[in-house]
């Protein structure tokens, strides 16, 4: 994909007397046009028209008369998606950033209602100011907004406690490709023996779709009591295969202390940090000391009361020291200040290789990066092989981080020229179809978009491809709505 002047264009348009300026809330201004062309991908073209609503009336209206016209629409939020399922193959955007209000807040039912365009981080305040907990938390959860990570299923380093998006969907309202509306809401009955497994709770067909199926425009979701606290620390080992040793001692220390009740580690993360990471992070570490000897770190958090804290940190100590951790040099965080500092150096790696990749665009490079998950027992194996591929494919600037406790360490290649890019991609791909191998998937949370959707047909059965298909056309027949997420023939 590239970006292009769409100036004057009118492609997909039927009939010469309608132009895009008829369409209701359309702006065609190529500078406006310009500010939706690109997301945190490296892929970019301008919309021919942007549109901006602020109702659902007004969705519903604007997917009508794109349905008469044949004119294709892609929703955004913020653009971060990594994947380019933000941008238009085509056709028009509608950005859904106006919608952006908390509708209601139950704290007696612990549910709350919200439209798609409100930010993430904004969203979790609110919740948190009627003093209930949302725990998903994507890296970039002040960059997305709440539709977006239902878009792609999204989830963050708390999944490895809490799990993703999907498990706090309550009900969604949606506006399919033709204007109708659907309100879908999960089956509360534990029990159900309706059809296909895949299709007994129908909302969640639109969790993760990515954008192909309708455009949500309200969320309802599931909310927990606030935590009674929480402390947070970074540990540094001397190399990757002690910090991800670590994690498995970790995790299994907390399936341990869950089934018997008894006391042991309970992580609510577990996050890796290689030897590049920490590399790439020590400029922005501020007064937080890196110690030379270490190649490699584990961020994690628990969640506890200030009489149990001192307790809770001795048996990490304890554990760091029987992984042969430098125990000494763990940074430990119990206030807000002290969490938020971490959380920052946390954040500040994608958003680093972000920028880098930006920076190789023009040289017709980019940042590639992975999204594979593998059993926890076959991270090891998985990382090991990882490693090789990268330095025998792709062979230049890389690191390693993420969520390790759900076996699933983003690898973050960066492409400095279009022959890097090739080799980037052909790293990507064998480390996808080796997560397959080992019973594992090749997108955990960011989802296919455009720069994995030739993976998917490669990697993944036929039949499935077709059975999901076939979703799609019975929702969107003439195939306007996102067009080129998930099918299209755009190569990663």
């Amino acid at each position: 994909m590239h970006e292009e002047t769409t100036a004057g264009r009118r492609e997909g348009v039927r009939g010469e007397s309608f132009t895009l300026e008829d369409l209701p809330g359309a702006v065609t201004d190529p500078e406006i046009c310009g500010a939706y062309a690109a997301d945190a991908s490296g892929l970019s073209r301008v919309p021919d028209a942007v549109v901006r609503p602020q109702s659902e009336d007004e969705v519903r209206e604007l997917l009508r008369v794109c349905s008469a016209r044949g004119i294709a629409v892609t929703p955004q939020g913020l653009r971060s998606s990594t994947t380019g399922a933000s941008v238009p193959a085509r056709g028009i955007v509608v950005s859904l950033e106006r919608m952006a209000r908390v509708l209601s807040i139950d704290p007696q039912r612990r549910v709350v209602v919200a439209e798609p365009g409100i930010v993430a981080s904004e969203f979790k305040a609110r919740v948190r100011e009627a003093g209930l907990f949302y725990p998903v938390d994507p890296t970039s959860e002040a960059e997305c907004t709440l539709g977006g990570t239902v878009a792609c299923n999204a989830s963050g380093s708390r999944t490895y406690r809490y799990g993703p998006t999907r498990g706090y969907v309550r009900a969604l309202r949606v506006v399919l490709a033709d204007g109708s509306v659907r309100e879908v809401r999960r089956i509360s009955s534990d029990k159900n023996s309706t059809g296909y497994a895949g299709l007994q709770n129908p909302v969640d067909i639109w969790i993760g779709s990515e954008g192909t199926l309708g455009v949500v425009t309200q969320v309802e979701l599931d909310l927990l009591l606030l935590p009674p606290g929480v402390f947070g620390a970074l540990a540094f080992f001397r190399d990757w295969r002690a910090a991800v040793g670590f994690v498995q001692a970790a995790d299994a220390s907390r399936r341990v202390s869950t089934a018997s009740g008894k006391a042991g580690l309970r992580p609510r993360c577990l996050e890796l940090f290689d030897h590049g990471s920490l590399d790439l992070v020590r400029p922005d570490a501020g007064g937080l000391r890196i110690p030379a000897a270490a190649g490699a770190a584990v961020f994690f958090e628990e969640e506890v009361s200030t009489e149990e804290s001192l307790s809770a940190m001795e048996r990490w100590y304890a554990a760091i020291e029987e992984a042969e951790g430098l125990a000494d040099d763990t940074v430990v965080a119990q206030s807000e200040a002290e969490q938020a500092e971490l959380k920052r150096l946390r954040h500040a790696l994608p958003a680093g290789m972000n920028e880098r990749g930006a920076r190789a665009v023009s040289n017709g490079g980019r940042k590639v990066s992975t999204d594979f998950a593998v059993p926890l027992d076959k991270l090891p194996q998985m990382m090991e092989e990882a490693y090789t591929i990268v330095r025998e494919i792709f062979g230049g600037f890389h690191v390693a981080y993420g969520h390790a406790g759900n076996g699933h360490p983003h690898f973050n290649l960066l492409a400095e020229d279009a022959a890097g890019l090739t080799k980037a991609r052909e790293a990507a791909r064998r480390m996808a179809e080796r997560a397959l191998d080992l019973g594992g998937t090749m997108a955990a949370e960011h989802g296919i978009g455009k720069v994995k959707s030739a993976l998917y047909r490669r990697l993944y059965p036929v039949w499935l491809v077709e059975a999901s298909l076939g979703i799609k056309r019975a929702l969107d027949p003439q195939g306007i709505l996102s067009p080129g997420n998930i099918f299209g023939e755009d190569e990663i």
